[in-house]
């Protein structure tokens, strides 16, 4: 690396993070419908509708459990990318400005 370069005393390009945020989370969940699989009438609704973009989720969509959902994902992806390079500790979604859930690497369940 030469003097003045701009990755100089960076551990890694956010933006590369933030594209596979992007590809692997955000465009999968934005402007869907989240939905637990096993909520059957609400899920047989949705495949009636055309064109709409659900996504069926092995839990109930509440902020906590989609924040733990997003971790899993997320860290499987960055592990993939960066090996022990990059270790998620902390995912943080928020549901309104005032009102999120984290889901912390030490907190999170197996399976």
């Amino acid at each position: 690396m030469q003097a003045g370069d701009p990755a100089d005393g960076m551990v890694m390009d956010f933006s590369e993070i933030k594209s596979l945020a992007q590809q692997h989370l955000v465009d999968h969940w934005d402007h869907s419908f989240l939905v637990y699989a096993g909520d059957t009438p609400v899920v047989e609704f949705l495949k009636t509708i055309p064109n709409h973009k659900t996504v069926l989720l092995d839990c109930i969509p509440t902020a906590e459990n989609l924040a733990e959902q997003a971790f899993r994902i997320l860290d499987t992806i960055f592990r993939d990318a960066y090996g022990n390079h990059l270790r998620l500790q902390r995912i943080r979604l928020y549901e309104t400005p005032n009102c999120w859930a984290d889901a912390v690497r030490e907190l999170i369940r197996d399976g």
